[in-house]
């Protein structure tokens, strides 16, 4: 055949224009082409003397999948060109792969969860339906808009037998493998290192040795980590801060960033990971038991303070007839207003709309259907659906949420004052609220990620 520099330049079935080399692959090759309206995009090339029927079979077999989180096939076909057959694949544009953003830096625990999400379920579509993927790398997870998607061109059948077992075993190797690297750009577990965020650890340690299978990783990945059972509870740890699922991980020292502490015990099971981490139980100490004059003391003195401080409380709003703010310094929290034009729902009064579509200003102080909150717990929840490293990009997400969703009034809010840079919904809030709104941004098609985050201390 000829070399695959000479095919630039071809069209192929009369549609599609070879218009660069990308890269060779074996006896196969990646050009830039557009898809038929302009839009450039990326076609694969295989000579195939042989074996062409059965890859078309398999792309078939993608395309009747029509999985959100498997790259698109548009199109694909047979072609003889310079009496060579080939077989061919568009494919729908992809925007990055991870194997750039891990040259530049390791994800936060929030990217790696949204990865290990849409990775596994690619994976478990694909081994339902009779194929195994072989090439779970980096360079094979794509971004798609704001969907994470796995290559598709390079699935085969599943095996019978324990040939087939081997190949699906080998699919959760790689998927655990890929997530090491996202987490510390390494592609070996290394004795002594730093460890992993919880559920990270046990999926990438037992994924790699085969322990676990797709189904264990996926109830790993259900179970509510720390930072989410606090956020539920509406309580804020005193350090760190900021303990928001979005924050870039603090700077390690060169050599160190990226490694793998050796990891503690196994927890008993039924028990979080990442609360054996951090709950120890004294084992030398029995517990003393408790009489039935011990329990009626307890009582006694819960309802004495209870009382007290029902009285104390009562006596102090009822004095001031409303909520004294305590003086702050400025806040390091920035908002920033939706850049498109006033929406509706913006320009009326707060007063007339439920809670939490209130607006938020940059510069006022925050309120929730007209009561003040700056010094409320219950009123620094926030509603968060996309985050971002530049501001444009997050204003301009903005800016689109306003004009087809003018009811969530969403903004752009930095909990540091520089990235990351979160698109939030309705502004700061109660933990009912922020749940509420979650729910409703949802049910209105924005992403199924889209969560609620206490903000309580941080900017402040």
């Amino acid at each position: 055949m000829n070399l695959w520099t000479e095919y630039e330049g071809r069209t192929i079935d009369g549609v599609y224009p070879l218009t660069k080399l990308i890269r060779p692959e074996g006896r196969s090759a990646f050009f830039s082409t557009s898809n038929g309206t302009g839009v450039p995009t990326v076609i694969r090339l295989i000579e195939s003397h042989f074996d062409g029927d059965e890859i078309l079979t398999r792309w078939r077999g993608v395309a009747a999948l029509n999985h959100p989180n498997l790259v698109k096939l548009k199109s694909f076909g047979h072609v003889v060109v310079d009496e060579t057959s080939l077989v061919y694949a568009v494919m729908e544009p992809v925007e990055a792969n991870l194997s750039e953003i891990l040259r530049e830096r390791r994800l936060t625990e929030f990217e790696a969860r949204q990865i290990a999400t849409s990775l596994l379920a690619a994976l478990e579509a694909l081994h339902a339906s009779g194929f195994v993927h072989e090439h779970v790398l980096p360079e094979n997870v794509l971004a798609v808009g704001e969907v994470i998607k796995l290559r598709s061109d390079c699935i085969r059948e599943t095996l019978e037998g324990a040939d087939g077992v081997a190949l699906k075993r080998k699919d959760v190797r790689d998927y655990a493998t890929t997530l090491l690297q996202a987490l510390t750009q390494q592609r070996t577990l290394q004795v002594g290192s730093r460890a992993l965020p919880a559920p990270f650890e046990q999926i990438v340690r037992r994924g790699i040795s085969g322990e676990w299978g797709l189904a264990e990783i996926g109830t790993a990945l259900k179970k509510p980590s720390v930072a989410q059972a606090i956020a539920r509870a509406g309580v804020t740890p005193d350090a760190p801060k900021f303990q928001g699922p979005v924050a870039e991980p603090a700077a390690a020292p060169s050599g160190a960033a990226a490694a793998i502490s050796t990891p503690l015990a196994d927890p008993p099971s039924g028990a979080p990971p990442s609360v054996a981490r951090r709950i120890r139980v004294p084992v030398d100490d029995e517990p003393r038991k408790i009489g039935p004059k011990g329990i009626a003391y307890g009582v006694g003195t819960l309802l004495i303070l209870l009382l007290g401080w029902y009285f104390v409380h009562s006596r102090s709003s009822g004095s001031s007839g409303a909520v004294q703010e305590p003086t702050a310094s400025a806040p390091a929290a920035q908002e920033s207003a939706p850049v498109a034009a006033k929406s509706p729902a913006e320009a009326t009064d707060a007063g007339s709309h439920p809670a939490p579509s209130a607006r938020v200003g940059a510069a006022s102080t925050p309120t929730v259907a007209g009561k003040n909150v700056a010094g409320d717990s219950r009123g620094r929840w926030r509603v968060v659906a996309f985050t971002y490293n530049r501001e444009d990009q997050a204003k301009q997400k903005v800016a689109e949420i306003a004009r087809s969703h003018p009811d969530l009034s969403p903004t752009v809010f930095t909990p540091n004052g520089h990235a990351p840079f979160l698109v939030t919904l309705g502004g700061s809030m109660s933990r009912e609220e922020a749940f509420a709104l979650s729910g409703k941004a949802k049910r209105e098609g924005l992403p199924r990620d889209t969560y609620a985050q206490n903000y309580r201390g941080s900017g402040n």
